[in-house]
């Protein structure tokens, strides 16, 4: 999308910068994760930045917020030097974060966690009906219809995330960072996000926007740093900057084409085959998959594409209808059944459903290897030696310092390469992907992708589950659209977003089945 330059963006840089970050350094042990970065922003401008997953962005915006304190360097809010020993003496400099890794505590309402740490009271005791309206009218602000009542925990990972940006709102904020903010959201949510955006800018705050979304950084950014191993290498104006030249300085090589190309070879056996079946989210669903095959399942939020991949990986089994995979058995009746059978699946929410946070690369990434050897043979599966472990992830470029050290402590893009990994050190026969390069950088996109392609090409059969249409677009070999619990289309391989869209808003009500069904 391409936006023209208002006279105040065009008198930028004659502004005085509101934030300053001055030759930061920062270190864990003897590894120097921030190396000497100065990065400037100033009231009304929206500063992009660049990176791989572990290039250091994110640590960088912890130093902001007040999370880690640095080594080296001084950060300046109107030319004074601050310093921050807690993140609440951030937010009282008016430095805001919208975190990409979702932190709201899911047994507490939305209005309590947007307000978590900074409680509102009257004459000594919680004053909840007003969190409630300030909760509400942030909300409001979003043109969002959460319910501020409503326990954090039974909300989709997308409106979390709208949550985790109204909580950085509830701030009296001048200076805000977005950390892959849309990562979660659909094109629709994507779009209020920006235009709220807009509204900061003009009301001068300063915003640092962090996205691996080329298009993003485009339509937003009046600036583009790039950061690559803990350095900054560039700092570009955005007339002068190109996707390519992004890519370029972000991963150091040229990445051609982002997505590999589509096999012409002829269908293998049926994988899957799945026939008039449904649960509570789910109705009349008929899909087959056959050996040698990626298909994507595209959809607005709600529409039932999640819990298609619930279904088929046994964590919402379908209730009714007839399931028959490659094994000549039924359906899959629990996620322990499913590594058995070797579908291996992985969730939209790698925090919360795809990682031991507190355990180790090696154990994450042995997980399901484990789950399929007897405990007693573990000491001589050559599959689960350290050795073997480390060498999957090499292979998938996971940026650690040790693997060993908790897979917490990685970027949100470096876990999901460990997700993957475990799924290389078994042999399914399907794999079953919500969001798989969600916060993920485009060289490790391009890792992904190909690995899929390869087990597509080896006999395998891949369902990719996104709401990044250019996503599903690039590596599907066909594309179901999901809409109210159905199926609503099957478009071609290289289908166009408009015509996905138009099937993705197609009402299943009886009066319209007859269209549905043209």
């Amino acid at each position: 999308m391409e936006r023209t330059l208002s006279s105040r963006e065009t008198h930028q840089h004659a502004h005085p910068s509101l934030l300053d970050m001055a030759n930061i350094t920062k270190r864990f042990g003897a590894i120097t994760v921030l190396d000497d970065i100065s990065m400037r922003c100033a009231a009304g401008e929206v500063l992009a930045i660049c990176g791989e997953n572990g290039a250091g962005k994110s640590t960088l915006m912890k130093v902001l917020a007040g999370f880690y304190r640095p080594d080296g360097g001084e950060i300046r809010i109107d030319g004074a030097p601050v310093q921050f020993a807690h993140p609440l003496d951030s937010q009282r400099k008016g430095v805001a974060i919208i975190h990409q890794e979702l932190s709201l505590l899911p047994h507490r309402t939305v209005a309590e966690n947007m307000f978590l740490g900074r409680e509102q009271s009257r004459f000594g005791i919680l004053d909840r009906t007003r969190m409630r309206r300030d909760a509400l009218r942030v909300l409001q602000r979003l043109q969002s219809n959460i319910d501020p009542n409503v326990k954090a925990g039974l909300l989709s990972i997308a409106d979390q995330q709208m949550v985790e940006i109204a909580k950085a709102l509830t701030v009296d904020a001048r200076i805000l960072v977005f950390d892959e903010p849309t990562a979660a959201l659909d094109n629709a949510e994507a779009a209020k996000l920006f235009r709220l955006i807009d509204e900061l800018r003009r009301d001068g705050a300063a915003i640092l926007y962090i996205s691996h979304r080329m298009g993003e950084v485009f339509t937003l950014a009046d600036r583009i740093s790039v950061i690559k191993d803990g350095r900054l290498v560039a700092t570009l104006d955005r007339s002068d900057a190109t996707s390519e030249g992004i890519v370029r300085l972000m991963v150091g090589r040229e990445i051609g084409a982002l997505f590999p190309a589509r096999s012409h070879a002829d269908l293998g056996e049926p994988i899957l085959t799945v026939t008039e079946a449904g649960n509570k989210n789910l109705a009349g669903i008929n899909l087959n998959l056959h050996a040698g095959e990626i298909v994507g399942v595209a959809g607005l939020e709600g529409s039932g594409k999640g819990a298609l991949a619930r279904a088929l990986t046994g964590d919402e089994p379908f209730e009714i209808g007839t399931i028959r995979l490659w094994d000549g058995g039924g359906k899959v009746g629990s996620p322990r059944e499913s590594v058995r059978r070797r579908i291996a699946y992985v969730p939209d929410d790698r925090k919360a459903e795809g990682l031991g946070l507190r355990q180790s690369l090696r154990d994450n990434a042995a997980l399901a290897r484990r789950s399929l050897t007897n405990p007693l043979a573990l000491s001589s599966d050559g599959g689960c030696s350290p050795s073997s472990l480390d060498e999957l992830l090499r292979q998938l470029d996971v940026r650690a310092a040790s693997n060993s050290m908790p897979v917490g402590s990685l970027s949100g893009g470096n876990q999901q390469k460990v997700v993957v990994a475990r799924w290389l050190a078994v042999a399914p026969r399907l794999w079953v992907l919500c969001e798989p390069t969600r916060g993920v950088d485009v060289g490790a996109k391009s890792t992904i992708y190909s690995i899929l392609r390869d087990f597509a090409g080896a006999g395998g059969s891949v369902l990719v589950v996104s709401s990044d249409l250019a996503e599903i677009i690039g590596l599907s070999d066909r594309i179901l659209v999901m809409s109210e619990g159905r199926i609503a289309a099957e478009c071609p391989a290289g289908a166009g977003e408009e015509d996905i869209m138009k099937h993705a808003v197609l009402s299943h009500h009886p009066d319209t089945a007859e269209g549905a069904a043209a």
